[in-house]
């Protein structure tokens, strides 16, 4: 998910212009999303709680 974006860091890196905010806003909500998850994930202890887990991207 953060790939679509990777080009505004690599410009920002390269160029020095600035990344729009609401980009910012999107890969930190992207990045949250995903630890939380891998949190939620991290407490499953059987093969059913795995295959019953669902991934919920907002």
């Amino acid at each position: 998910m953060l790939s679509e974006t990777d080009w505004y860091v690599v410009r920002k890196q390269e160029t020095g212009e600035s990344i729009p905010q609401d980009v910012l806003d999107e890969r930190q909500s992207i990045r949250s999303q995903s630890e939380t998850m891998e949190s939620e994930i991290s407490t499953l202890t059987t093969k059913e709680e795995v295959k019953g887990y669902q991934m919920n991207y907002n």
